[in-house]
């Protein structure tokens, strides 16, 4: 009996250090979640180009050299490791040359990505971000972190000029290297930071009374600064939607973690689609644009490049059934052109 159980007990082992094997080889192997680290990307880029056009004519009373917030209390309420290259001089003119420089380097960033641009978009934003921390709304101290492990990643696989070609060299030599461990690794912190950040959320707002009561819903909508819907404000005075929106927002911040880590695509789908509903909602209803529109770049890289992939394939089907104006459910085993086609793209990208 002692042999058997030693055999069985080598057998497991070896399996274990099999799959453990070959985990380690796909994770230096192939790169992941290209696709939500672009999107993440294009929206970092785009909230940062908003947050500095949005006040274009104010930028002087907000982050100036003569702002409210002058550059010794700025210099005092750095965070620690902290710097801004807008308190470097007290020249209007060198404030100009660094709040125009933020603007090209986020649409650069934005549009073409890259290690370097990536790196010159978090200068940049950390630049501004500790200029004036008070008119910040919150998603830029997830964007601050997320921002230095993009440092790391291929940001611009997909939704930038020559992101074709660039998967096609990926795919030509896919072999272990560091820079393809360096990225799933940045790739998974982000995930990670992301989970975390929605689970702590989650858990404070379980412990919190008037989250327990479901009230809270009904005291944000009443808060000065955030009434910027009165039919949200109304639907909130209704304490069934009230009472069910507080628990659906804890449900869905805590479920994150468990969501990504499930093996069934459309728990991970259908819950990153209830979080980027809630941020559109918060930015239609509360007016807080620039951290909806950073935490919506967080929750795209909650999916795998797969998910985005069985997700584009069902959207072309739908199109083209709409588009040919029939509705009828197609047999068993038999796939559109367009679905085939979408599965090549698919495996080819793989």
């Amino acid at each position: 009996m002692t042999g058997v159980f030693a055999l069985m007990g080598s057998r497991g082992w070896q399996a274990g250090t099999a799959r453990l094997d070959a985990a380690l080889l796909r994770l230096a192997s192939r790169k992941h979640r290209l696709i939500g680290v672009a999107a993440l990307r294009v929206v970092i880029g785009f909230a940062t180009l908003l947050y500095c056009l949005s006040d274009y004519s104010r930028r002087r009373f907000l982050w100036g050299p003569d702002s409210y917030n002058s550059i010794s209390t700025a210099r005092a309420e750095l965070p620690r490791w902290g710097f801004s290259i807008f308190l470097w001089s007290h020249s209007t003119l060198w404030f100009e040359i660094a709040y125009h420089a933020v603007i090209v380097v986020a649409l650069a960033f934005m549009i073409f990505g890259g290690r370097a641009l990536t790196l010159a978009q978090a200068l940049m934003m950390w630049s501004l971000h500790n200029r004036n921390q008070d008119v910040l709304e919150g998603g830029d101290n997830l964007a601050q972190i997320v921002i230095l492990f993009m440092v790391f990643t291929v940001s611009n696989a997909y939704f930038a000029p020559g992101a074709k070609r660039r998967r096609a060299r990926m795919r030509a030599d896919e072999r272990p290297t560091t820079s393809t461990v360096l990225h799933n690794l940045a790739a998974f912190l982000i995930v990670f930071q992301t989970a975390v950040l929605y689970f702590t959320a989650g858990y404070w707002k379980i412990t919190g009374k008037v989250w327990q009561d479901g009230v809270a819903m009904y005291y944000i909508s009443r808060i000065t600064g955030f009434e910027m819907s009165a039919t949200y404000a109304h639907l909130m005075n209704n304490a069934f939607v009230g009472t069910a929106l507080c628990y659906f927002t804890i449900f869905i911040e805590l479920a994150l973690p468990f969501a990504i880590l499930s093996a069934r695509p459309w728990i991970r789908k259908a819950n990153t689609v209830a979080l980027e509903g809630m941020h559109l909602g918060i930015i239609a209803c509360m007016g807080l644009v620039c951290f909806g529109l950073l935490m919506i770049g967080a929750d795209c890289t909650c999916l795998r490049d797969e998910d985005y992939r069985s997700l584009a394939r069902r959207f072309r089907s739908v199109k083209e059934r709409v588009l040919g104006g029939s509705w009828s459910p197609l047999p068993a085993r038999v796939m559109t052109p367009v679905a085939m086609t979408a599965g090549r793209d698919g495996a080819a990208d793989a």
